[in-house]
């Protein structure tokens, strides 16, 4: 008996033991760095411990999943913009020299139509002919590749009068149609630069950009405005000398590498749903070592014999921009999920604003702050409002409300802070709301509540023509 008593208090301390270990490795990962904003990092530790692994009601079989923005959210600046920079230095392209002009005015609906604005009479088809003629010459000389990135100490053509006048008049289209047109005209339009290549030549070319970016990034003086302007007596040009200004830098800073990292080690799943290109992001998520990413939702485009085309693939899914990006969720994110919406989502910016509210599910939504005055900018104001009243997750859940949180960030530099404001590039001051969002801010605090002020956005931006609502989904 005695034997048996021994052995059985042995048992019984040695399940106490495993017991033990168990619950310690069950415990929540949280956010460490300094440099979240702590009510960010409050929040977002919070909302893992909620709804993470180690919470009561955790269901392995359909776990909590976060959605995030990409471009100026997960990244610092625009991965797409950056490589676009990044394929017109090297010259990456598989357009065919007489098929240059089709591409740059894709799904344009009037080419000949004055942009007006800060671009005056100029046409998008005067500008893209101009380019495209240089691109012939270019061809002509063979420096035209798909992979001349891959030679970096052998660019001649950078200091050529041709490559000027193509690589300015290219870019500067792009800044033109972004702002005198619908983003589902601008959004798809730039994608097209990758007509002719195969999905693996996209992946390298991004992939080896990123790596190169992301090294360059970490000196500080590297982030910063350049501009390139076309020779002013270019033979047979149009629309004469041009000057496009765009920025430079682009990384994802250690804090969002910390927060798909705790995501993951907390059992919750992490997806993207970007306005740049698939192959764009998958690259991205390579180059700068994102863990815990379960699936890539992005733009694309049909492909002809293995190659891109210049047209967008809605049998695929919707743009993945505005509305869209909701749209795109729900066909092929939710239904992995029993139909749930996300848990947590991250933007910054309008495109991100239907899947940013309409889903009953979202407990946390994670703005990193651009200071903007359309719809994101009413987030930002909710969150500003919701940190002053200091609402706590639990409270803002027994509501019905999201948990907006603002998170800034210097971009003379590319890093984060531990506060809401942001120093955009080339500012020298840091801002937390634009004027717009401060009125929305005073709407709250006079009584409008968070879905009163979203359920009024069409009115009060006039960026969406219809909304459905707040938590509708």
């Amino acid at each position: 008996m005695r034997i048996i008593r021994k052995l059985s208090a042995l048992i019984l301390l040695l399940v106490l033991a495993m017991t033990g270990t168990a619950h310690a490795k069950d415990k929540t990962v949280l956010l460490q760095s300094k440099h979240w904003d702590p009510i960010v990092k409050q929040t977002l530790n919070d909302a893992m411990t909620r709804f993470g692994k180690t919470a009561s009601d955790y269901d392995p079989s359909i776990r909590p999943y976060a959605v995030f923005d990409f471009d100026n959210t997960v990244a610092i600046l625009d991965v797409e913009e950056q490589l676009a920079i990044y394929q017109l230095e090297n010259l990456a392209f598989a357009i065919p020299a007489d098929k240059m002009y089709d591409v740059l005015t894709t799904g344009i609906p009037n080419p000949d139509a004055e942009l007006g604005g800060d671009y005056g009479k100029h046409t998008v088809a005067s500008v893209a002919r101009d380019a495209a003629e240089a691109y012939k010459k270019l061809c002509a000389k063979g420096w035209v590749k798909v992979d001349n990135y891959k030679d970096q100490k052998n660019r001649p053509w950078l200091k050529s009068s041709d490559w000027q006048e193509f690589a300015t008049k290219a870019r500067w289209l792009y800044s033109a149609i972004g702002d005198s047109m619908d983003v589902s005209v601008s959004y798809p339009w730039i994608t097209y630069w990758f007509t002719g290549m195969t999905p693996a030549q996209v992946h390298d070319m991004a992939y080896t950009a990123f790596v190169d970016y992301d090294q360059k990034s970490k000196a500080k003086d590297f982030w910063k405005k350049l501009s390139w302007t076309s020779p002013k007596d270019y033979p047979g040009a149009k629309a004469g000398q041009l000057t496009v200004s765009f920025n430079q830098g682009v990384t994802v800073s250690p804090e969002l590498l910390e927060l798909f990292a705790a995501l993951e080690a907390n059992g919750i799943d992490a997806w993207i749903c970007s306005a740049s290109f698939t192959d764009v992001i998958t690259a991205a998520v390579k180059a700068f070592n994102i863990p815990g990413v379960n699936g890539v939702v992005a733009m694309a485009n049909k492909k002809v014999n293995g190659v891109y085309a210049n047209e967008y693939d809605y049998d695929f899914h919707a743009q993945t921009q505005g509305p869209g990006k909701a749209e795109s969720l729900d066909k092929l994110v939710r239904p992995l999920y029993r139909n749930a919406g996300p848990m947590l989502v991250a933007f910054d910016s309008q495109g991100d604003f239907n899947f940013c509210t309409v889903y009953k599910d979202t407990a946390v939504g994670l703005g990193l702050n651009r200071a903007r005055k359309d719809d994101a900018g009413l987030l930002a104001a909710i969150a500003v409002y919701q940190n002053k009243k200091n609402i706590t997750l639990e409270e803002s859940l027994k509501a019905g409300d999201t948990r907006y949180v603002l998170q800034g960030r210097n971009e003379n530099g590319g890093y984060l802070w531990a506060r809401p404001e942001i120093q955009a590039l080339g500012k020298d001051k840091p801002v937390l709301l634009s004027s717009k969002a401060e009125g929305w801010l005073k709407m709250l605090e006079s009584g409008t509540t968070p879905k009163q002020l979203l359920d009024q956005a069409p009115s009060l931006t006039g960026k969406l023509k219809t909304y459905e609502g707040y938590k509708t989904r």
